[in-house]
């Protein structure tokens, strides 16, 4: 039986977004040990060929997905001086500790369609981690990548940064990855991009927990706020959110709210720090110090007068 007669009969094929930046890519530029990795850097916008070894006793070679520094450095006894709060991260972080000393990042997407404003956006937060990476471990080069399907790469027109097609990496590993599981998985995929592909996001697929903007605000003050993002339909100068702040109505609104990043098309989803900032800055003159106020008392609400 074929794989597509498998898919056919069997499970449909996953169209999650981690699937293919966190499995079906290093399966394919990782495979036999990274002993093929000569044909990836060719694709990549203006690298400078690094020595590299992946022997078990010389490795230089560092390959994480779905990596997030901030949460990795607990433990480790490391300082990366001035890293941005928040844990925007590419799907691929790759550091070559050679002559140059590469650091190769890869900022992926599959089925989810943003914007060109939104990916720009998405890739200019991560840009903010890659230069604290940059200047601690003083790399010579850094590589920030988009890796996309063909069809939406040419639907972005010109962006601010290089952009590599999925098409492109199955052509360059073609060769020495034909037959193989993953390497087919994707050629499917991409053969039936036009069937796959989501260009909407359904309401509340990305929603963790419905939080009332005063508890959302006190949490973040008193620091026991365990979520980074909120939702409202519009984003953080969307008309609704807007309203919400004018009638004072955001102490009671339920927001959606996401522990990490939100797959995918971003244009509800903002920072809450952001909101805390934006509410902050609407309060009444010397009024700033006295916002945040403990979980514990849920009844004392931040000083911001919704009227104002």
């Amino acid at each position: 039986m074929t794989m597509r007669e498998l898919i056919t009969k069997n499970l449909p094929l996953n169209r999650k977004e981690r699937f293919y930046t966190g499995t079906v890519f290093p399966m394919i530029v990782g495979k036999d040990n990274f002993r093929h990795l000569d044909r990836l850097f060719p694709l990549l916008d203006g690298i400078q060929w690094p020595n590299s070894s992946v022997s078990a006793d010389s490795s230089n070679i560092q390959f994480f997905t779905e990596y997030s520094l901030r949460e990795s450095l607990p433990g480790s006894g490391r300082t990366f001086q001035d890293l941005p709060p928040t844990k925007d991260t590419p799907d691929t972080v790759m550091v070559i500790d050679g002559h140059p000393k590469v650091l190769i990042a890869i900022e992926a997407k599959m089925f989810d369609v943003p914007s060109r404003d939104e990916l720009t956006a998405q890739m200019a937060a991560q840009a903010k981690v890659l230069a604290v990476i940059e200047k601690t471990l003083l790399v010579d080069s850094v590589h920030h990548i988009a890796l996309l399907p063909r069809v939406l790469s040419d639907r972005m027109g010109e962006v601010p940064f290089p952009i590599l097609t999925w098409e492109s990496l199955l052509d360059a590993y073609r060769p020495i990855c034909a037959g193989d599981h993953f390497f087919e998985l994707l050629a499917i995929a991409l053969e039936d991009y036009g069937k796959l592909v989501s260009f909407e996001v359904t309401f509340g697929r990305n929603n963790e927990e419905s939080i009332p903007g005063r508890m959302i605000y006190c949490r973040f003050k008193d620091g026991t706020l365990t979520k980074e993002w909120m939702g409202r339909n519009g984003g953080l100068y969307g008309l609704k959110l807007q309203a919400d702040l004018a009638s004072g109505k955001w102490r009671t609104q339920k927001y959606e709210t996401r522990t990490d990043t939100p797959p995918g098309l971003r244009r509800n989803w903002f920072q809450i720090l952001e909101f805390v900032s934006l509410v902050d800055s609407l309060q009444p003159a010397g009024a700033g110090q006295q916002g945040g106020q403990p979980k514990s008392q849920p009844d004392n609400e931040p000083p911001f007068n919704g009227n104002s």
